[in-house]
């Protein structure tokens, strides 16, 4: 038992200080004002993505993480494959699971 909560207080005090510096932080402070997103996510995404000038929109950065689908498109037909799942791994599962507390928040309300 002693164990247990020797470790719960240095997570409960790894977790402040994560929220010390994402609360300091602009970047992080503007991605965590969307919804799913939180100070470890927000952090993650500024440590482990390219900056984010370098992506034209949106779809390009979820391309990159490999969340949207592979596009075929020709002859102005756009046809949609798979989902590649290529890319930065721990951003995507970090959306992933932001997302489904998101809906399922949005389900309960």
């Amino acid at each position: 038992m002693k164990q247990i909560d020797e470790l719960r207080e240095k997570i409960d005090a790894l977790e402040k200080e994560i929220n010390m510096h994402a609360a300091e932080n602009e970047n992080d402070a503007r991605l965590m004002s969307m919804p799913g997103i939180g100070p470890i996510c927000a952090m993650a995404i500024l440590a482990f993505a390219p900056p984010m000038e370098s992506f034209r929109n949106g779809r390009d950065f979820a391309a990159w993480t490999g969340l949207t689908p592979r596009q075929n498109s020709t002859g102005g037909k756009q046809s949609l494959g798979k989902t590649s799942k290529m890319g930065q791994r721990d951003i995507r599962k970090l959306l992933i699971f932001g997302a489904t507390v998101v809906v399922r928040w949005a389900a309960r309300n």
